[in-house]
């Protein structure tokens, strides 16, 4: 899974804040639907980003419980293991494999 680039994505930031410094001296240059179309496109980018640097959160926290309640589980099951082991050595089935 390949992330979002957050050093690419302010260099996007820095060029639109670029773009609306020189949009503001030179506001004759570019037609109103074009400089309403990069406005759109650049918000549009920047909720994505927003929503990934979000999930990309949830998906640490997730990875650290995840991470905290495997050791709890493997600390338990290996304590039962050992705890049934003992019990098998002091008193073997009966069974014949």
């Amino acid at each position: 899974m390949n992330g979002i680039s957050s050093r690419e994505h302010r260099i996007i930031a820095m060029a639109f804040d670029k773009f609306e410094v020189m949009s503001a001296v030179f506001s004759y240059a570019l037609g109103e639907s074009q400089e309403s179309e990069i406005r759109e496109e650049m918000e549009s980018l920047q909720e994505l980003y927003d929503k990934y640097n979000k999930l990309y959160s949830e998906l640490e926290k997730c990875i650290k419980e995840y991470e905290g309640k495997k050791k709890r589980v493997r600390t338990v099951i290996n304590k039962g293991n050992r705890k049934l082991l003992s019990e098998l050595q002091k008193n073997p089935p009966l069974l014949n494999f």
